[in-house]
Parts: C-alpha cells; sequence; structure tokens
C-alpha cells in the first residue's frame, strides 16, 4: 500500500560524471565529493515524455495507444563554478597548462557529445533515500550571465540516452521494514491470496 500521506519535499545532492559504461556502479562507487556539483539554485526536475500512437477504428475512436518512443530530461541549475562539470554539457575538452597555472574550456573541433551519467539523491524525512539515475547527454547548450547582483547559474539539461537496452533511467527508493511489509502484503492481495 502506497503511503497516501508522504509529503516530498527538500532538494538533495546531484552527481555527475562523464562515463563510457552500461552498468551502473554501485552507490559508493558514484555518491563522492569528486563528483558532486555542489549548490544548486534551481532545485532539479526530471521530465518524461512518451510519444503515443493511436490505433483508432473506421469511427476515428481509439481502441488501443502504443508507446513508440520515450524521452527523459534532467534540468538543474549549478551555482558552483567547475569548469570540469560545464564540460559535461557539451562537446569542449577541459586543458590545464601547469606553466601558465590556467585551465581552459576550448569549444570547437570536437564532434560527440559527452555521455554522463547523473545521479540525483534526496534523503526522505525518515532518513531513506530516493535515487535517480540516467546515463544522459549535453547538447542542448547552456547560458551563463556574469551580473553584479546574481549568482551566476549554469543551466544544465541533459536527455537520456539507452547505453543498456530497454533502459533509459530509474528511480530507486529505499525502504523501512514496514514500507517493505506493507507492499509485500499489497501484492498477495492483488494476487488474490
Amino acid at each position: 500500500m502506497e503511503n497516501k500521506e508522504e509529503i516530498l519535499m527538500g532538494s538533495g545532492e546531484l552527481y555527475m560524471h562523464e562515463f563510457d559504461g552500461t552498468e551502473i556502479p554501485e552507490d559508493a562507487e558514484i555518491e563522492i565529493d569528486e563528483y558532486n556539483v555542489g549548490h544548486c539554485n534551481s532545485g532539479f526536475s526530471i521530465e518524461y515524455t512518451p510519444e503515443l500512437y493511436d490505433v483508432k477504428n473506421q469511427y476515428g475512436k481509439i481502441v488501443k495507444r502504443f508507446t513508440i518512443s520515450e524521452t527523459v530530461a534532467v534540468k538543474t541549475g549549478i551555482i558552483s563554478w567547475a569548469l570540469n562539470k560545464l564540460a559535461l554539457l557539451s562537446t569542449a575538452q577541459f586543458e590545464i597548462d601547469k606553466t601558465k597555472k590556467t585551465r581552459k574550456l576550448v569549444f570547437g573541433g570536437r564532434k560527440s557529445l559527452k555521455n554522463v551519467l547523473v545521479r540525483f539523491v534526496h534523503e526522505k524525512d525518515n532518513g531513506k533515500k530516493i535515487r535517480f539515475t540516467a546515463i544522459a547527454q549535453g547538447g542542448n547548450g547552456f547560458a551563463l550571465e556574469f551580473t553584479g547582483d546574481k549568482e551566476l547559474t549554469i543551466d544544465a539539461q541533459l536527455s537520456a540516452i539507452e547505453r543498456k537496452k530497454d533502459w533509459l533511467a530509474e528511480f530507486e527508493e529505499e525502504l523501512t521494514d514496514d514500507e517493505l511489509a506493507a507492499l509485500e502484503s499489497a501484492q498477495l492481495i492483488q494476487e488474490g491470496i
């Protein structure tokens, strides 16, 4: 049985890093300081959009619907300055010059977008976590506006890609013993046992 009283509030931690694999690593490998993007100011949003095909009968009535494709997009506003995170959103290359003591993000020349493992972790009031995971790519561009009275925000948007068959993204929710027992009980009821 779902908890109809639970209301999720607050934000969470966002982790992003370049990723060329297909199997998602363990949580402890993803949720490390090196991959944490730091502060965000406009939250984290997930947009799921199915493309539907309607089968209509001779009277123009829909008799069946099929999902022919799905897209999952994630958006956030990153306010912690880190060129290496900005590099994940484009085809740009990140370079460090030790002699000059500089780092550069160079645009142009590279054709393919980076694959990025995106992990968002929200902690519920009961201490259990909800995790969203996707392998995604940037490519929607970004804008930076330096103004005197507002923090610099990198509005990031990434679209999930299918690096492993039949998988674009997933939610995982940790359960308390009581929540697990309620789900098991509800499943037995549905199965008529």
